[in-house]
């Protein structure tokens, strides 16, 4: 996947803008022949507590969370995927926060399988990032589904009763924000299965 082999070669470090780190995520979308999939967000510092923190001049400092989130369109096909950078050594509550979201994420994805309400795959991640105090942090949906179209249906939210059903794609993104601190969000797209599911990004 596109936006996967992006991942690899994508430069996050001190000194750089966000600007820069999305430029190279423009520059590595040419190479493939791929365009943007929706305007790339590049989050650091304070900012990271921003969901959708898009990129600015601002420069990323030593210390610093990042979250980046950004996708590709090919062939009419769309890809989301979110990764959370940590720009040196991490902070014992970097370090916690980011645990939390990261087992959050996979307790929610070890739920998905069809038949599954969408309620329920976001109560697993919601439920987790609650128990370990940071409930009131966690400020939107557990993911949605993607296609043709970056959102589209199923929402994976706290009241959609909706079933999955195999073959869906679905985003798994629980997320952190701590407002005047920073912010983590890991984003996985998942294919449903009869079994469970299928991690593609």
């Amino acid at each position: 996947m596109i936006a996967g082999q992006i991942l690899k070669v994508l430069t996050v470090r001190e000194g750089l803008s966000e600007k820069q780190v999305a430029h190279q995520i423009y520059s590595e979308l040419k190479k493939y022949g791929a365009k943007p999939a929706f305007r790339a967000i590049v989050a650091s510092g304070k900012r990271a507590a921003i969901p959708h923190g898009y990129a600015t001049n601002k420069k990323i400092r030593a210390g610093e969370l990042v979250v980046v989130d950004f996708g590709a369109v090919y062939k009419g096909w769309r890809s989301d995927v979110t990764r959370t950078y940590i720009v040196g050594k991490p902070s014992r509550k970097q370090k916690k926060v980011y645990q939390v979201v990261t087992a959050a994420q996979k307790s929610a994805i070890k739920g998905v399988r069809a038949g599954r309400e969408c309620r329920e795959i976001d109560a697993l991640a919601r439920n987790y990032i609650k128990a370990k105090g940071f409930g009131n942090y966690f400020i939107h949906n557990t993911g949605h589904g993607i296609g043709r179209r970056v959102h589209q249906a199923p929402k994976i939210g706290r009241k959609n009763r909706h079933k999955l059903k195999a073959g869906m794609i679905i985003t798994v993104e629980p997320g952190i924000y701590i407002k005047g601190w920073g912010g983590v969000r890991i984003e996985a797209m998942v294919l449903v299965t009869n079994n469970g599911c299928k991690i593609l990004l």
